[in-house]
C-alpha cells in the first residue's frame, strides 16, 4: 500500500522541537511531495552556520567526485593557473575567486582547473574541436598580420 503524503495541516520540525504549519517546510521532492524534517527557519540556520569552507568542500564532492585537496593538487600541477591561458586570475563573477573544475560532460572525467573565461569558451562550444579548429583558422585569416596570397 503506497505511502500518504501529508499536504495540509502541521508537522513536526525535529531541529527546534515545535509543530508548525506544513507550508513552513521546504518540499524534498516536488512529485511525491515529501517535506523536509526540519522547518524552514531551522534550514536557513544551519546553512547559515555552515563554514563556507565546508560547503565548498561538499561541493566539490558532490560535482565532481574530488576533495578539495585533489583541487589544490590540480592547481599546484597547473603553477597556480589556468591550465588554458595560463592566467593566474580566476575571472568571472560566479567564481568565488576559485578557477573552476573542468570536466567532461558526456563521462564526467575531470580534467584540469580553468579560469571563468576559459571553461565557458569551452561549454559555449560544446567541447567541439572541429569548431575550434574552424574559430583559429578564422581568426589566422582576419589576424591583422595575415597577409592574403
Amino acid at each position: 500500500m503506497p505511502k500518504t503524503t501529508q499536504t495540509t495541516g502541521t508537522k513536526y520540525c525535529k531541529g527546534c522541537d515545535t509543530t508548525k504549519l506544513i507550508d513552513e517546510f521546504y518540499l524534498r521532492n516536488k512529485t511525491s511531495m515529501v517535506r523536509h524534517s526540519t522547518c524552514k527557519e531551522c534550514d536557513k540556520k544551519r546553512v547559515s552556520e555552515t563554514p563556507s569552507i565546508v560547503k565548498r568542500e561538499q561541493a566539490l564532492k558532490r560535482m565532481y567526485g574530488i576533495t578539495q585537496q585533489d583541487y589544490d593538487m590540480m592547481l599546484a600541477e597547473q603553477n597556480n593557473q589556468c591550465a588554458i591561458c595560463e592566467t593566474t586570475e580566476p575571472g568571472g563573477r560566479h567564481t568565488s575567486n576559485y578557477f573552476v573544475v573542468d570536466h567532461c560532460h558526456s563521462t564526467n572525467k575531470v580534467r584540469g582547473v580553468l579560469c571563468n573565461n576559459c571553461n565557458t569558451s569551452l561549454g559555449l562550444v560544446g567541447d567541439n574541436i572541429q569548431t575550434l579548429e574552424t574559430m583559429i583558422n578564422y581568426l589566422q585569416k582576419h589576424s591583422p598580420t595575415h597577409k592574403t596570397p
